[in-house]
């Protein structure tokens, strides 16, 4: 049977664009915003918004060059993970099947290791070379076509697939599955906000929260000199009420959800977010994972590989190497949330 006619033909992409106050909001107490100098940068990036929020204090830099620096970094970052623009980096890496070292720049090796080590600490959850398996999905560049796609074509992007399929050196990346396929989206807004920080943190910004498509990261302190504080919505369509509120200082934080683009067909829906052992969209309870670290790409790639896993063994990776995550699962009687141990100290009530 062909996976098009498990579809049907009237499938249709149901891709929700959610903003920031949606996945992530802001909470900020209004009457404060007349007494202390914060400032707002925003802009468009990676297929989604930015969103910075900084405290202008004996900056090296006004506001005007900080946008600046900022746009052009971000340029930067999608000249090097942007597999929709053909002149990237990771394209140019993708068509390169001589499987000899290629020079890489530092901000696609950064990208490469980090998702390494989550891989290996993650059972293999994290898997940045699914390039060909988004792509028979209808979840990458080309266009969705399903109708006359079958499980053989589908087993032959998996056999081109697996983070054992290239190694790094300092400088250089090997493939060694020919017709692998890097497509680094499960960490690359999350990177994006890192890069973003460093600008910030050079140009002398000590308090400021960064956020791209919904990942956060922050230092020092907002209004009223607490902590920042957002909030983790109801992982539900276009829904706007609070499930946390997290406060965050030094810390970053990234959701990730099926709930946010998936392929609907009859009463299911198929998530964006593939599993690596089966090429096939993920299907389990969880419906939104949040994990806070320091590197908002190291959240953001174990918030993906989370919601491959099962709760029991998110949490259990999480407790045993000190991660701090919110898990939210989707039961019988209603919305669950789980929390791994260390997180504890980021939970709020204010607000609620």
């Amino acid at each position: 049977m062909s996976i098009g006619n498990v579809l049907k033909a009237n499938m249709k992409l149901c891709v929700k664009l959610l903003t920031m106050s949606l996945l992530v909001s802001y909470m900020f107490q209004s009457r404060a915003w007349a007494h202390i100098n914060i400032e707002q940068i925003t802009g468009n990036t990676m297929g989604t918004t930015y969103t910075i929020q900084l405290r202008l204090q004996n900056n090296l830099a006004t506001k005007k060059q900080i946008k600046a620096l900022v746009e052009q970094e971000l340029d930067r970052v999608n000249s090097a993970l942007s597999v929709y623009r053909s002149d990237s980096e990771i394209s140019i890496l993708n068509l390169n099947d001589t499987g000899n070292p290629i020079l890489v720049s530092e901000r696609l090796r950064d990208v490469l290791q980090i998702s390494k080590t989550i891989s290996s600490q993650t059972y293999g959850a994290l898997d940045v070379t699914l390039g060909p398996v988004i792509e028979f999905w209808g979840f990458g560049v080309k266009a969705r076509d399903l109708q006359n796609k079958d499980r053989g074509q589908l087993e032959l992007a998996r056999s081109k697939t697996g983070m054992d399929g290239f190694t790094l050196s300092s400088k250089a990346i090997t493939k060694v599955i020919r017709g692998l396929e890097i497509n680094a989206s499960a960490v690359a807004k999350g990177y994006g906000v890192d890069r973003v920080a460093k600008i910030l943190d050079g140009a002398g910004v000590l308090n400021y929260l960064v956020e791209i498509g919904g990942e956060v990261r922050t230092r020092g302190v907002g209004i009223r000199g607490r902590d920042w504080t957002v909030a983790v919505t109801r992982p539900e369509k276009l829904s706007l009420e609070i499930q946390q509120l997290i406060n965050l200082k030094d810390m970053s934080m990234a959701t990730s959800g099926s709930y946010v683009n998936y392929i609907e067909s009859g009463d299911r829906q198929l998530s964006h977010i593939i599993d690596p052992t089966t090429g096939i969209p993920a299907e389990n309870s969880l419906v939104s994972a949040t994990v806070l670290h320091q590197q908002c790409a190291v959240a953001d790639g174990f918030a993906t590989a989370m919601m491959i896993l099962s709760v029991e063994q998110s949490i259990n990776i999480a407790n045993e190497i000190g991660l701090s995550v919110m898990l939210i699962e989707q039961t019988n009687t209603g919305l669950k949330t789980h929390f791994s141990k260390s997180i504890s100290p980021y939970l709020s009530i204010r607000g609620l």
